[in-house]
């Protein structure tokens, strides 16, 4: 983000810049994040199976980790 100083030492934001999100730098060290995704799907049904977690657990847990490779990996605006 690009932020200014005003005189008075206010500091304010003049421009955000879009990071990568967690998926790209993923890839920049060479993990294939559908990979990981297919993984943790195949692990959560195993625990589903087992009555480790129960169905609903499991939808909310694969919804959170994918919606945290769509994320960024620094500043993100908040959900409205």
């Amino acid at each position: 983000m690009h932020v200014k100083i005003a005189e008075d030492g206010s500091p304010s934001i003049e421009e955000v810049v879009r990071g990568d999100t967690v998926r790209e730098v993923l890839s920049y060290v060479q993990f294939n994040s559908e990979e990981l995704v297919s993984k943790l799907r195949k692990q959560v049904e195993v625990a589903v199976r087992e009555k480790k977690i129960t169905l609903e657990e499991s939808t909310q847990l694969m919804r959170y980790y994918e919606e945290g490779m769509r994320g960024y990996t620094y500043l993100e605006e908040p959900s409205a």
